[in-house]
């Protein structure tokens, strides 16, 4: 059965929604910064609409794709509508994993997280920052259904990093820290880079042959910290070129295979990615290590 099928719908939104009983409001926070963003990247992206359906979970109703808080698009022939962005209705023990991993590799960084995501009994509340990766979700639903041709996964996920912060950037400013905070202190653990070294995957050809999903998938938290580093990246992106990187992100890979045929590595789409992209994207995935 198709997940989300048999839950409540909420109306008035340019998708569909469904949602878990007694989730009603995380529904509706989603959905609405959610339906803000579609506009946005709808304005952006050919007038792209996807298909699409936001559905906010419990764990009892949650279907597959990596353990329960980790936030994913499915495009899967059987699912509700062409669509769905499934994000988590509350706390799992996946965001508590991410909490004590940082907690143990960087304290001081951890103690900057307290204060930034506060859950009010002196712990960490990380539901703010995961309410703006609804938005990411939604990236995908336009990169996937709006027929924009990425050759890796890994340029997937910096393409939809960079359309949640462009996005977050102009429509909610005040909300820059929420997004950025918690990937700064990943992405600047060196306690943390060192140990996904030794023990796990962190060039983009080891992250393209063991991507989440895969058969021989990457543990989630290895996975996490690419996209710590990911989101520092288009940070830098947006700093330097805007809103028009982020549309000629687009332009260069909408409707196009531009490395059909040939192999597709980091090294072979680095000059690509600086002529037609941005420069700082370019050399970010040039020197990528």
């Amino acid at each position: 059965m198709a997940v989300g099928s048999e839950l409540p719908r909420l109306g008035g939104y340019p998708f569909e929604v469904r949602y878990s009983v007694g989730s009603q409001v995380r529904a509706r926070a989603a959905a609405d910064i959610a339906a803000d963003a579609y506009v946005y990247f709808s304005r952006l992206f050919a007038a792209v609409e996807p298909d699409i359906a936001v559905i906010v979970a419990d764990e009892a109703d949650w279907s597959g794709n990596g353990p329960y808080g980790l936030p994913f698009f499915r495009d899967d022939a059987d699912e509700i509508r062409p669509g769905i962005v499934l994000m988590p209705a509350g706390v799992g023990q996946f965001w508590v994993e991410m909490a004590q991993d940082l907690r143990d590799a960087t304290p001081r960084g951890y103690a900057t997280l307290l204060a930034t995501y506060p859950d009010g009994s002196g712990g960490l509340d990380l539901q703010p920052f995961f309410d703006l990766i609804t938005i990411h979700e939604l990236g995908h639903a336009f990169e996937v259904l709006g027929d924009l041709r990425l050759p890796t996964f890994w340029l997937s996920e910096i393409f939809v990093n960079l359309a949640m912060h462009a996005f977050v950037a102009t429509q909610l400013p005040a909300r820059l820290p929420t997004l950025e905070v918690l990937p700064t202190v990943g992405a600047g653990s060196r306690m943390l880079a060192a140990r996904m070294r030794a023990e796990g995957y962190s060039t983009l050809e080891e992250l393209q042959a063991h991507y989440t999903g895969s058969d021989d998938s990457m543990n989630p938290l290895n996975y996490v910290w690419y996209q710590y580093r990911w989101l520092r990246l288009v940070a830098k992106m947006f700093e330097v070129d805007g809103e028009d990187g982020l549309v000629r992100f687009w332009d260069c890979f909408h409707a196009a295979d531009l490395h059909n045929g040939g192999e597709v590595t980091a090294a072979s789409l680095a000059p690509l990615l600086t002529t037609q992209v941005s420069p700082t994207l370019g050399r970010a995935i040039r020197n990528w290590h």
